[in-house]
């Protein structure tokens, strides 16, 4: 959701990473859509035994926590129970001992730890008072910052990062604070946030379920457990009071063209389209000559956080967590406007908060059921928690692992939930690890062309029905609300 940079030299190979078996190839199953990179020292074949090892551990065990958790908030809705107090007035000694029990239960260290739910759960939580599902889930946490650190042994080395991850997962709160301060200081915020970036929802999952701040629980637990937080993790403020400005139902207007638009060759043309279209508000529709059509969505723009564009930071945040906004309905009055047919096949392409958007427009029911959306191709973006109202539609997500972006939904490098085995997935790692740079269109459309070349002749393929000529073509500024 950072605009795009216009012009980036020729990246040099990537990183060594194992290739994650997470990701799906474009008939799903365990091999990585993600480029297949070179180990230049150890056992490839070993290393990704390990960190397949450990993500399916860190899986066990987030369904082990979940489900303490569900035991726990039972355990403690049994002492409020009004049928165990009636049965207290008839056998008040053996409801004191079952009182008695239950109350070692979700108290006592070595049983479920401090496990009651709602309001005491907060009340000690504030104390530092802690439970056992909430270890199990930061130990599974502690899984997944070690399977990615098996492709970033940095991670470890650095002793920034290292120092950071001990203290989160250690529950020093002030020595946490201190650490990223120091990196701050020291390398600044960009080079800061970049090196954090393969685990940083681990590490925020971590210290929210760690911390003594009882509003940012929920996103731990929903982070922890492969669900999508419905706050953001840092202090817990709701997604729906972070995103309740951005408001309209959306409009667009035809507007002429900018230079540098080309006919399709492939992602690399969709991709180009979009890095001419730059950040300003501007999508691209295209007919081609075989009836077909393309619809072209960049990602957020700069300036004030909220315009009358919905490519704005609180329209961002509404697409990536959210499953109608502003920009999705405004994409729908542009497409509406180009003159599309209904019963059209349509590919769907956006990069950053354009990706979210086209995936939420692939998601309504209503739209799928007037356009037949064949393809999604969604480069940075956070989608991995939306799912495509037509199951016959062939999704591509690619990610740079230095990009947080991505991770924004709550699922990042660290994630050990196969998600969508059907899509094909693209999860790599650019020699520049710097961020905003390395979220950029341009990084992405130049690693496309040097680096992920099998990637990219795979996702052709899937998009051959796409190549060809444009019979015509329309650029549409979309706005929050139509125009007075």
């Amino acid at each position: 959701m950072i605009p795009a940079e216009n012009s980036v030299p020729p990246a040099s190979p990537p990183a060594s990473r194992p290739a994650s078996p997470y990701a799906a190839g474009p008939q799903g199953g365990e091999h990585a859509g993600g480029c297949e990179h070179h180990h230049h020292d150890g056992d490839p074949a070993r290393r990704e035994a390990t960190e397949r090892t450990l993500r399916r551990a860190a899986a066990e065990l987030a369904a082990i926590a979940d489900r303490v958790r569900v035991i726990s908030e039972r355990t403690s809705a049994t002492l409020t129970d009004p049928r165990l107090a009636k049965h207290a007035t008839a056998r008040p000694w053996s409801a004191a001992e079952a009182y008695t029990a239950l109350l070692r239960a979700v108290t006592h260290p070595h049983g479920l730890g401090f496990a009651f739910g709602g309001l005491p759960a907060r009340l000690g939580g504030m104390v530092g008072l802690e439970s056992l599902g909430r270890h199990v889930a930061v130990t599974s946490l502690r899984l997944r910052i070690a399977a990615v650190a098996v492709g970033h042994p940095e991670l470890l080395t650095d002793p920034g990062t290292s120092r950071l991850i001990d203290a989160v997962t250690g529950d020093r709160d002030i020595a946490t604070g201190k650490i990223m301060r120091a990196m701050i200081s020291e390398r600044g915020a960009s080079e800061a946030m970049s090196a954090v970036a393969p685990i940083a929802m681990e590490v925020l999952a971590a210290r929210a379920l760690l911390d003594e701040n009882p509003f940012n629980d929920g996103a731990g637990w929903a982070i922890a457990t492969g669900r999508q937080p419905d706050a953001e993790p840092l202090f817990g403020l709701a997604t729906r009071a972070i995103t309740r400005w951005d408001r309209g139902e959306g409009a667009a207007t035809a507007v002429a063209p900018p230079p540098g638009l080309a006919g399709h060759g492939g992602v690399l043309s969709f991709l180009g389209n979009i890095a001419a279209l730059g950040t300003d508000g501007r999508v691209l529709l295209q007919e081609l000559d075989n009836g077909r059509y393309v619809v072209h969505a960049p990602g957020m723009g700069f300036g004030r956080p909220i315009n009358d564009s919905p490519q704005d930071f609180v329209g961002a945040g509404r697409n990536a967590m959210l499953g109608d906004s502003p920009y999705v309905r405004a994409l729908a009055k542009a497409i509406a406007a180009f003159g599309v047919p209904q019963g059209a096949h349509v590919a769907l392409v956006g990069h950053s908060e354009g990706g979210a958007a086209v995936m939420n427009l692939a998601q309504n029911p209503a739209f799928c059921a007037r356009y037949h959306v064949t393809h999604v191709v969604a480069v940075g973006s956070p989608i991995d928690f939306k799912v495509c109202a037509d199951p016959a539609t062939w999704v591509a997500s690619i990610t740079n692992q230095h990009d947080i972006v991505p991770a924004l939904d709550g699922v990042g490098t660290g994630g050990c939930f196969d998600l969508h085995p059907d899509w094909y997935v693209v999860d790599y790692t650019h020699p520049s690890h710097r961020f905003p740079h390395c979220h950029s269109i341009a990084v992405y459309l130049a690693d496309l062309r040097d680096l992920l070349t099998a990637e990219r002749q795979a996702i052709d393929a899937e998009l051959a029905a796409y190549q060809g000529g444009v019979a015509r073509g329309q650029v549409y500024r979309l706005h929050d609300k139509e125009a007075r």
